[in-house]
């Protein structure tokens, strides 16, 4: 059973991924021109929890259903988004979107 999944926004997806994907695709995304430069990672649990990256370093996170506008000062602030959803760390993503959004 798929746990999580990455998908870019030119079509790449791979299933049951690790931190070292998530580290290549934010390499890749630097370099990925404005009209592809997103990727997503969904973790499913009872439901699917996403968070989505683009070029800009603006993030969407999708927690049930319910979507929050997030503007990352830099890669390694997203790196940790990523990192904390991988592990389920969903509450901790939620506060921080909500205190620092």
């Amino acid at each position: 059973m798929t746990e999580n999944y990455i998908q870019y926004a030119e079509g790449y997806q791979k299933d049951n991924i690790d931190e070292s994907d998530i580290v290549k695709a934010i390499s890749d995304i630097q370099l990925m021109d404005e009209e592809h430069g997103a990727f997503w990672v969904s973790v499913i649990t009872d439901d699917e929890k996403v968070i989505e990256v683009n070029k800009d370093l603006s993030l969407s996170v999708i927690f049930e259903e319910q979507e929050v506008k997030y503007q990352a000062k830099d890669w390694n602030e997203v790196t940790e988004f990523f990192k904390l959803i991988l592990v389920k760390k969903f509450d901790v993503i939620s506060e921080r979107v909500k205190n620092l959004g």
